[in-house]
């Protein structure tokens, strides 16, 4: 095997071994119990109501909802993204709301 196809392979290995989920929250986060694919009112149902809304400036419908919790420590927030009303991606642990591009 010559010396790219072992540089490429090993590479490619390193990105996808590297990738975040597409869920991504530490054990008592309420976001556990979210699955991609979910719309907004179920996301909602699961959570609660979302406090911020950032709408990204393009042609694809993409929103990022931000979901407050843990106020009693310090506010941390949930990051939930949605393409044409889906969620692809949800993470926890922010400081502060989410803000798209």
């Amino acid at each position: 095997m010559t010396f790219l196809k072992v540089a490429s392979a090993f590479s490619l290995t390193f990105l996808v071994a590297c990738e975040q989920p597409a869920i991504w929250a530490s054990s008592d986060s309420l976001a556990n119990g979210l699955e991609v694919g979910m719309s907004r009112e179920e996301v909602s149902d699961a959570i609660g109501a979302n406090q911020f809304e950032s709408r990204a400036s393009g042609d694809v419908d993409k929103v990022c909802l931000s979901y407050i919790y843990d106020e009693v420590i310090d506010a941390k927030f949930v990051h939930a993204t949605f393409v044409d009303g889906m969620l692809v991606t949800a993470t926890d642990g922010h400081r502060v709301s989410c803000q798209l591009p």
